[in-house]
């Protein structure tokens, strides 16, 4: 039977052990034929099927998408407080001061950084003469150890007609202020006005809270 080259196909003599056109060597008749690879294409076809490390596309995505939301909140947040959201702040600064007692926080909330003119608030001599007068009202009523919470029920941004162009913006306020201390507890609603100058938030006025 003549023999023939696994590799290449040449007709081998009976006892040769190699190939005499390509040099392979000559397998036993009958044995099975060894497979020949490809080393790149088989290191190519290995590298292709192994998983990619990483993050993928739609998780990349969600984590940009949350960063632009939040990024979008904190734009808007101060937006607000900037053009306005303010407001509030003399109003929490008078609660706190009364609270802790601070006269420093008090003139703070109710004097003006700058002549209002016919809509001038307090001196600062004024003021601390009617924080005096506010603290000692509450602890005879309230108690020493009182506490203070407020609700704004209304706002309405003033006109230039009650502003007399003299305040940067303006609006009137009726708050609901709720005081409890130890001897009882009550609540009385007051018109508050909260006045912008020269960038700076103030009230109006002192509201009794008695």
């Amino acid at each position: 039977m003549s023999k023939f080259c696994g590799h290449c196909g040449t007709t081998l003599a009976d006892n040769a052990t190699f190939c005499p056109s390509c040099g392979a060597p000559v397998q036993a008749q009958g044995a099975p034929a060894q497979p020949q690879f490809n080393q790149p294409a088989f290191q190519q076809a290995g590298a292709m099927g192994a998983p990619k490390a990483g993050m993928s596309k739609n998780a990349k995505l969600a984590i940009i998408i949350g960063c632009s939301a939040v990024a979008l909140g904190l734009i808007i947040w101060l937006l607000i407080v900037l053009l306005g959201g303010g407001y509030e702040k003399p109003l929490k600064n008078y609660v706190k001061a009364l609270e802790k007692q601070d006269v420093d926080l008090f003139v703070e909330s109710v004097t003006p950084s700058g002549s209002l003119g016919a809509l001038a608030t307090l001196s600062e001599s004024g003021a601390k003469s009617q924080y005096s007068s506010r603290v000692k009202n509450i602890i005879n009523k309230y108690g020493e150890d009182y506490k203070i919470s407020y609700e704004i029920l209304e706002k309405t941004e003033m006109s230039s007609t009650e502003t007399l162009g003299l305040v940067d913006k303006g609006y009137t306020l009726k708050v609901k202020f709720t005081v409890a201390g130890s001897k009882k507890e009550g609540s009385v609603t007051k018109t508050v006005k909260v006045l912008k100058t020269d960038g700076k938030w103030c009230l109006g006025s002192a509201p009794t809270l008695t």
